[in-house]
């Protein structure tokens, strides 16, 4: 496969607009299908990337893959929109429950905003700590769980929400439910 001569280039390019998306290297690799350590390892400009990666994380970007080979990589517009049809969707398939990211933010935003649908009689989880520093936003629209973060615990019904350090193991029990659990998501990543 053939690979970018100019790896400093793309490294600044790829960095440039992922932090103007406010994607971490995670969310990247989410919406490329590229590995975080390959993304890592491009962005320090380590390897050079094959033509089909580039072009993998360009789609992700939103740019054509020509803007990060020759630097010419747009800003951001003043409003970014993503198209229900754009929505990246991930299903559990332990519980069957359905995470969907509204998608990019404004530059400057390292905020994820998620909804997520946790069936009836099923737990979501446990999902692996985030940072230390990161803050969950989660508000119920609908149906009622039983949230477990570390040794906390708290009930929510549809119209209840909280805020919680999410550096600790955490699930969503909508085992006791007969409807699913409708939630919303803002994931605030540690400063």
């Amino acid at each position: 496969m053939s690979t970018i001569d100019d790896t400093a280039q793309v490294a600044r390019a790829i960095r440039q607009r992922r932090d103007e998306l406010g994607l971490t290297i995670r969310g990247l690799a989410a919406k490329s299908g590229v590995s975080s350590s390959m993304i890592s390892d491009i962005e320090r400009a380590a390897k050079s990337p094959t033509v089909a990666t580039l072009s993998a994380l360009a789609a992700a970007l939103g740019v054509p893959t020509a803007a990060l080979v020759n630097g010419d990589v747009p800003q951001s517009p003043r409003i970014q929109v993503v198209r229900a049809a754009d929505h990246l969707l991930v299903i559990d398939p332990a519980s069957g429950m359905t995470r969907q990211s509204y998608g990019s933010t404004l530059a400057g935003s390292r905020i994820e905003f998620l909804r997520c649908v946790v069936p009836p009689s099923s737990v979501a989880g446990p999902f692996a700590p985030h940072p230390k520093g990161t803050i969950e936003h989660v508000h119920v629209a609908s149906g009622w769980l039983r949230m477990t973060i570390g040794p906390d615990e708290v009930t929510l019904a549809a119209g209840d929400s909280c805020s919680c350090l999410a550096d600790a193991p955490h699930r969503f029990d909508n085992s006791e439910g007969e409807s699913e659990a409708l939630l919303y998501v803002i994931v605030e990543p540690a400063p």
